[in-house]
């Protein structure tokens, strides 16, 4: 991941931990990092070999498989343009199990390079996360 889009990252999974809630300096200290959780984007669409236009509107959906060892985590859609700025995101709360979920933003295409989207998954309590999955589009001016 490149350095740039650590700090837009990390302040979207900041806000999808807030949406969460609050909790007691002692509860976050008996959280513990979800080890074996995991989630992977199994689908795309559009597919990312497509190269998507400035002002072009887009419905992007994906499909995200999942393994939570934790109680409950956030699983969040982050889009962003090559400038880190914020294009769309969605979020689900999962509880512990494994599945599949699915995540949806429409937005109107940026005049950008670049379009990156992740898939942060966040527990319960914790502000940052280990596992972010990504993909991203190549964008062309009109």
């Amino acid at each position: 991941m490149a350095v740039q889009s650590l700090p837009s990252l990390l302040a979207s999974i900041a806000a999808a931990s807030f949406l969460l809630g609050c909790q007691t300096s002692a509860q976050r200290a008996d959280q513990q990092a979800p080890f074996g959780s995991m989630a992977q984007i199994t689908a795309i669409s559009p597919d990312t070999t497509q190269v998507l236009r400035a002002g072009q509107p887009v419905k992007l959906k994906l499909d995200v498989s999942y393994v939570l060892t934790a109680t409950s985590a956030t699983l969040t859609l982050v889009v962003l343009a090559a400038d880190n700025s914020g294009i769309a995101q969605d979020f689900k709360v999962l509880s512990r199990g494994s599945g599949q979920s699915t995540l949806e933003a429409e937005f109107k295409v940026p005049n950008t390079s670049t379009i990156r989207v992740f898939t942060p998954l966040v527990v319960k309590g914790q502000t940052s996360t280990s596992q972010a999955d990504g993909r991203a589009f190549n964008v062309i001016s009109d």
